[in-house]
């Protein structure tokens, strides 16, 4: 058992127990999943879906995006490359390496073959998180979310784009074997999660704290905080597939009226 896709993020014997434990307690359905061109058999957390959230990233002044992801893809590595420019405007990235001593034809070439786009010896070191996390104005962002949003790309070419497990964040999915846990952490079991997600976007208590709203004085209004599957409910559609979105709300009795992906095509 692992969270999926981090093979080298074993679950211990106790955590597997919990896991089952848990899932064997609460509500759930079994759908099936198509992901990463594979198709899995999947135990659905369906209350945690109801969780209320808020992913008014562009209005976020919160550093959420503390560590290197587990891949990039081609397209990924192509975005960047093609606007290199506005990647080291946003990163300094590229600045930075070529302060190490790093040509550009050396960054280049890392960044077309290198697992986290930059040397292994300067992960960890000189980066201390995802060489993709910046600050625009005083948002921070994604920077290839960012250029895609800039370059007109659709939600599915943004998705498809980004590394799988920053698109479905702070989805949690565990995989034993030929079978998939997927849920949303909350304060109920997020101490089954890989992921930190005490986040404001994920706690609607914190969003009305009054030190959150001085340090975010715009957005985050109270009446958009939504459903995880309503704020996700595109992206889920497409990563996961229609069977699970389809099973999800026929279980939750909701319907797909007034849907919208306002908050991750958003442009700033």
């Amino acid at each position: 058992m692992n969270y999926f896709l981090h093979k080298d993020f074993i679950i211990s014997e106790k955590n597997k127990i919990r896991i089952k434990s848990y899932f064997q307690k609460i509500k759930t359905i079994e759908t099936t999943v198509f992901l990463k061109n594979k198709s899995y058999k999947a135990i659905i957390d369906v209350e945690s879906f109801l969780h209320l959230t808020n992913f008014d990233c562009f209005n976020c002044l919160t550093n959420c995006c503390v560590q290197f992801p587990y891949e990039f893809n081609r397209k990924s590595r192509k975005v960047i490359l093609e606007n290199l420019n506005d990647y080291d405007k946003l990163t300094k990235a590229v600045s930075i390496l070529k302060e190490e001593g790093l040509t550009e034809k050396e960054i280049i070439s890392s960044i077309k073959n290198d697992k986290m786009l930059i040397p292994e010896e300067h992960v960890e070191t000189t980066f201390d998180r995802c060489t993709c996390s910046c600050v625009h104005i005083d948002r921070h962002l994604c920077a290839i979310h960012k250029i895609c949003i800039d370059n007109n790309f659709s939600l599915e070419e943004i998705i498809d784009t980004k590394p799988l497990w920053c698109s479905i964040y702070p989805l949690e999915i565990i995989q034993d074997e030929e079978q998939l846990y997927i849920f949303v952490p909350t304060k109920k079991n997020n101490y089954l999660a890989m992921n930190d997600s005490d986040f404001p976007c994920m706690d609607i208590e914190k969003s009305k704290s009054p030190y959150f709203r001085r340090e975010n004085p715009i957005g985050f209004q109270i009446e958009d905080y939504k459903p995880f599957i309503i704020s996700y409910y595109s992206i889920l559609k497409y990563i996961l597939g229609e069977q699970f979105i389809d099973d999800l709300m026929k279980a939750l009795n909701l319907t797909k009226e007034n849907l919208d992906d306002f908050q991750y095509i958003q442009k700033i």
